[in-house]
């Protein structure tokens, strides 16, 4: 097995969105990454397959020509036949978060840039059934699928462009503290930041973090409000 040192899947990434710029034909500095045109650009096959809300599945992809068997949104069960080069998603991401949904697929096409990087030595593709993206799989002590995350966010949220971007929402070095309640004005820059990438407010934070932009992130809903403002009136 082969694995990717950190450097080499950020110049990995940054080769990725060069190869990008080219093929959408732009020179501008900053743009936004479409995983559905990046996975054209590598001769991947994105699928829909209504899964629903309630399946912990979020994606796959195959390495190998193989047919799978899955149960469907209505509960019936539908075969889909795989080439080497198709990527499936559940079509209930695409009534949530759109940055789940990008992610998810910026995900799988991770697997297959690895796959072209390690070659025989990409233990993935020798897995005799996909490997299901599921929620908790962001969190995977599986160091493959730590690579295609980290690949991933690199895809969607570049280096550079995040760096320039948080320079010029933020105009400091290092953000401590971004909390959703008590530090309102730098949260809704923060929103507009995860907007402008087309990720989820959580992804992004994590990109910061690992980055040394940011210390630590609190979303706290208004349920929380109680924690924050005790009632000390009794």
């Amino acid at each position: 097995m082969l694995y990717l040192r950190s450097d080499e899947i950020s110049s990995l990434a940054a080769q990725t969105i060069q190869k990008y710029r080219e093929y959408i034909g732009v020179d501008w500095e900053l743009f936004k990454v479409n995983p559905i045109t990046m996975a054209e650009m590598w001769g991947l096959d994105v699928k829909f397959v209504d899964l629903g809300e309630d399946s912990d599945i979020m994606g796959f992809t195959a390495f190998n020509d193989m047919d799978i068997t899955l149960t469907d949104a209505n509960q019936s069960d539908v075969t889909l036949e795989l080439s080497g080069r198709t990527i499936v998603i559940n079509e209930a991401l695409t009534r949530g978060c759109a940055g789940r949904l990008n992610f998810t697929i910026a995900h799988e096409i991770a697997h297959h840039i690895i796959d072209i990087v390690c070659g025989a030595n990409y233990s993935v593709k020798f897995r005799l059934l996909p490997h299901f993206e599921k929620a908790n799989n962001r969190y995977s002590l599986d160091y493959d699928e730590y690579m295609a995350n980290k690949l991933a966010a690199a895809l969607l949220m570049p280096d550079a462009f995040v760096e320039k971007v948080f320079d010029s929402l933020f105009g400091v070095k290092r953000i401590d503290r971004i909390h959703s309640i008590l530090d309102k004005m730098i949260f809704k820059k923060f929103c507009a930041m995860a907007a402008l990438f087309g990720v989820s407010k959580s992804a992004l934070a994590i990109r910061l973090q690992k980055k040394g932009l940011l210390g630590e992130y609190i979303f706290a809903g208004y349920e929380s409000l109680l924690d924050i403002f005790p009632d000390t009136a009794a």
